[in-house]
């Protein structure tokens, strides 16, 4: 039984020895720090990555959204440009076809003051034309301001024209037909339309400068 027992222990003797002078051969410590090493060398860099990674798309979403922000008050101020290009554009058009509007009444304008600073013509032929100029450029003018008074000028030249071109015996005679016949009305007549011609241009030039200062 102790033969037999005897080789036994010697085995587990020289097996522990072994195992004993292998671990002698390896310093202390050894396993548990590559075992540890491992385990930094292969999570760490993983867990260090994947922060970073997010922290970069977080800055890239900050910065998109600030460059959406900023092209969207961009396109805001554009917009806001346009519509007032827009309404400058609309409203020069606008003055443009006001002042194309105006240019033949201000062309009568023109000719119309340059009749009326005119004297009377010395033959009645002449100063019957002179009249019709002044009533054609009155009514292309004004025909509705001056209408009324190139009427009332028209119902009192004849007598006028009769006066002005007749022939008297003395001057108290050509004085006093002045009034009889009636002429006397067409001076008046006249003088009024000259008047409300005048404020017709006046009020005429006074609308061109306000376009003017729209288009400026």
């Amino acid at each position: 039984m102790l033969k037999k027992e005897l080789p036994q222990r010697r085995l587990r003797g020289l097996a522990a020895a072994t195992l004993l002078s292998a671990l002698l051969l390896v310093p202390a410590g050894t396993a548990a720090m590559d075992a540890g090493t491992a385990e930094v060398d292969v999570a760490a860099p993983d867990g260090v990555t994947a922060t970073a990674t997010i922290d970069e798309l977080r800055s890239m979403v900050e910065d998109l959204t600030n460059a959406n922000d900023a092209l969207v008050a961009s396109n805001n101020d554009l917009q806001s440009t346009v519509e007032t290009l827009s309404a400058e554009r609309d409203q020069l058009a606008a003055s443009i076809d006001r002042f194309d509007a105006l240019y033949g009444p201000l062309e009568a304008d023109r000719l119309l003051l340059f009749e009326l600073r005119k004297e009377l013509p010395e033959t009645r032929p002449e100063a019957e034309r002179q009249l019709q100029r002044i009533r054609d450029y009155a009514l292309t003018s004004d025909p509705q301001g001056l209408g009324r008074l190139v009427d009332r000028v028209d119902e009192t030249a004849p007598a006028f024209l009769d006066w002005r071109f007749g022939e008297f015996a003395s001057s108290a005679e050509f004085s006093a037909a002045y009034v009889e016949t009636g002429a006397n009305a067409f001076d008046s007549s006249f003088d009024e339309l000259r008047s409300e011609a005048l404020r017709t241009v006046a009020n005429r030039l006074d609308g061109l400068l306000t376009i003017l200062d729209r288009v400026r």
